[in-house]
């Protein structure tokens, strides 16, 4: 579901700054040098986007102009009965007055 969606939109984030890239450096006067892509791929793209997003619980999705707060919350361990009520803890996507 969001994983996927927020996966995807990081992916593609990293293919057209990839493509950016590449047409910066095809495009300088000396095209005779090797453009080795592997060294301008940034690593962290996709890594610091999933961990941002499930840390602070802002999810952005610029292909659906999607932004929704509150998606994932820090688990409570202040004791063991918290922490399962937390866990089995249901939010809607509807509004509080539908059934």
């Amino acid at each position: 579901g969001l994983v996927a969606l927020l996966f995807e939109d990081l992916f593609k984030r990293l293919n057209s700054d990839l493509k950016r890239l590449a047409d910066a450096a095809l495009s300088k006067a000396n095209r005779a040098s090797q453009f080795d892509i592997s060294k301008s791929i940034r690593t962290d793209t996709i890594t610091y986007g999933l961990d941002s997003a499930l840390s602070s619980g802002n999810w952005t999705i610029k292909r659906f102009r999607m932004e929704r707060k509150g998606v994932t919350q820090v688990l409570s361990r202040l004791s063991f009965i918290v922490g399962v009520g937390m866990m089995t803890r249901m939010t809607s996507q509807f509004e509080k007055t539908r059934k």
